[in-house]
């Protein structure tokens, strides 16, 4: 069922312009956050994973602070989170005696070694695992009759991070050599969109009309990074 949905989620996010990996990895990102602020911001194993993980990455706080109407969940989470912090903080009272510059470096070491997360973010764990079934049912579309190669081949293609990562969960030779070969026509697009852009930049031809290279100077960076 999970792999019905991730195939139909790919042909919609192939037509769509950048990278459809980078996408997907988004709206899945959006979602579980939505459900977890809506749905399971109360859910003790939750807490306990977001406590762990002294809450959110950079990528995911920013991304949640952003979803309106969170504001309490968030306040619940944060409060939380600082709570661990200060409880996992507080100074030792059994740390044995020692001179006063000693005493104070091993306090240190300790409260920092406390104050490591034990954990990943839960949101990245997600988002990971649902990127890569995306790229498993991606390469799997790719063989065969081949489903999802035409999609493919009509796309802008994946950024170089997902490209990166499809090769490495290549297993079949088919599906490999499907993967670099429109990889590489994409790119190859990617190459004579920005000569163009560079030809009407000339003075010469500015009075050219511009076609779709105008923004390739962006998309080709972003195919370098990722979309989002």
């Amino acid at each position: 069922m999970e792999s019905t949905k991730a195939f139909y989620d790919l042909q919609e996010a192939l037509v769509q312009s950048g990278c459809p990996l980078c996408r997907l990895r988004k709206e899945r990102a959006e979602q579980y956050l939505d459900n977890l602020l809506w749905e399971n911001v109360n859910d003790p194993g939750i807490r306990q994973a977001i406590r762990k993980a002294l809450g959110f990455c950079r990528e995911h706080t920013h991304m949640a602070i952003s979803h309106p109407g969170a504001a309490l969940g968030l306040a619940l989470i944060a409060r939380d989170v600082w709570e661990n912090i200060l409880q996992t903080s507080e100074t030792d009272p059994h740390t044995a005696p020692s001179p006063r510059w000693r005493r104070s470096a091993v306090s240190a070491e300790r409260v920092l070694t406390r104050l490591a997360p034990q954990a990943e973010c839960p949101v990245c764990i997600h988002t990971q695992e649902m990127e890569d079934l995306y790229l498993d049912v991606l390469l799997e579309g790719l063989t065969g009759d081949a489903p999802l190669l035409a999609a493919y081949e009509a796309s802008d293609g994946l950024c170089l991070i997902h490209f990166r990562r499809a090769l490495a969960r290549a297993r079949d030779g088919e599906a490999l050599a499907a993967l670099i070969r429109v990889q590489h026509a994409a790119g190859q697009r990617l190459v004579e969109e920005l000569d163009e852009f560079i030809r009407k930049n000339d003075y010469r031809f500015r009075d050219e009309g511009w076609g779709r290279e105008r923004d390739v100077w962006q998309r080709a960076l972003l195919a370098l990074v990722g979309n989002t």
